[in-house]
């Protein structure tokens, strides 16, 4: 027997403005790091900058990543809702034949 599975496209919804949000937030907040990280590693000449580079560096290809995955995640769930609405716009559509 199939295992039957319940999508709640309105909780769906939330979590999607969310991550949206989520994503707006951190996209303006590391806006403002790396803006920050350029003004400094422009007079910063000592060798803990050569210490401090990297992991600065690091950071920012962890943040590039989020990101990234934070877009798969928004557009998978506009997919999923999409999916919805076209299944509820076709159930109505048999129910008024």
């Amino acid at each position: 027997m199939a295992d039957i599975t319940k999508f709640e496209r309105e909780d769906a919804e939330v979590l999607l403005n969310q991550l949206q949000q989520f994503q707006k937030t951190l996209q303006q907040e590391w806006s403002r790091v790396s803006n920050q990280w350029g003004n400094l590693k422009s007079v910063w000449l000592d060798e803990q900058f050569e210490n401090f580079e990297p992991l600065f560096e690091k950071l920012s290809a962890t943040y590039d990543d989020a990101n990234r995955e934070c877009e798969g995640y928004i557009a998978f769930l506009n997919r999923q809702i999409q999916i919805d609405e076209e299944r509820e716009q076709r159930l109505r559509n048999r129910l008024s034949t």
